[in-house]
């Protein structure tokens, strides 16, 4: 016998005994590094900016580890370490749950929430990923009982980081109009707006196929290059706005509750030397 059938047998014996005892499988780390790579596939195929981005795959990252610190006693939760972060459901004692399948159900929600404004082609990849997910975990011989409890919970979790979300100032900052300080030692970007068209569509081709690969999308497969933009963005968007790049992008950043630090100026840094043409100032030197 090969060393390859060998090591398909251990993995069905494996398999079948953790079935037949009921214990809840292992978490498999795969599925968040299936994640992290669909997720940055999302970000370049959007145009998000880095702003925005960073805001998506943090709350997309807090509810995959809230959803597997659930039932894993090693991690602890992100409650009160991430400033405004309360009052999260929980597993009931006694009961058995999967920490995948909720992770996979609140990251579901959260998705949702965040990528309202998403392409079709990037919502039905995502779905994808879902359920690819799902299927791998349930046939490991999770029971339906533990199924529909971890994904309750799951569903619950992810409304929470949602509500949570939405109270970080993001909202209240897409409405809020802003001007660009004209003068000596400001910055003016004098490229054409022109230049930039092409960063509003896909950036592997301009070509549209009739059968979207995105619809075939297994987890951890989605780039730039399986999810196709086939029109620019449309303008007036909120959540996922098209990239300015001949513009300023969230000059209102600042307004956005953090993740980690009390107040913006927690870790300060010295301003930087004042505008000058003088050849012998500090600023002109360097």
């Amino acid at each position: 016998m090969t060393s390859t059938g060998l090591s398909w047998i251990t993995a069905l014996v494996s398999t079948a005994a953790v079935s037949g005892c009921g214990r809840a499988p292992a978490a498999d780390p795969r599925m968040v590094s299936e994640w992290m790579h669909t997720l940055y596939g999302v970000v370049r195929t959007e145009r998000i900016s880095p702003p925005i981005a960073s805001r998506f795959m943090a709350y997309a990252s807090v509810a995959l580890y809230q959803g597997l610190a659930a039932t894993d006693a090693r991690l602890p939760s992100a409650e009160g370490i991430l400033n405004g972060l309360s009052n999260l459901p929980t597993t009931e004692q006694g009961k058995r749950y999967d920490g995948t399948l909720i992770a996979v159900a609140a990251e579901k929600v959260v998705l949702d929430s965040l990528l309202s404004e998403a392409l079709p082609a990037t919502r039905a990849t995502l779905n994808g990923v879902v359920d690819s997910l799902r299927q791998t975990r349930t046939a490991l011989g999770i029971t339906e009982e533990a199924l529909a409890r971890s994904e309750d919970l799951g569903r619950r979790l992810g409304i929470a980081i949602v509500a949570w979300s939405r109270a970080d100032g993001f909202d209240s900052t897409r409405s809020r109009p802003y001007t660009a300080v004209v003068g000596p030692g400001f910055w003016l970007n004098d490229t054409p707006a022109s230049n930039y068209a092409a960063q509003n569509l896909s950036g592997a081709t301009d070509f549209v196929a009739l059968d979207n690969p995105a619809n075939n999308t297994r987890g951890g497969g989605a780039s730039d290059r399986s999810l196709i933009m086939n029109r620019p963005k449309r303008t007036g968007l909120k959540a996922l706005p098209p990239v300015n790049m001949a513009g300023a992008t969230e000059p209102y950043w600042g307004w956005i509750r953090p993740f980690v630090l009390k107040t913006w100026n927690e870790c300060p840094i010295a301003d930087p030397p004042p505008y000058s043409t003088d050849t012998a100032s500090v600023r002109f030197r360097e």
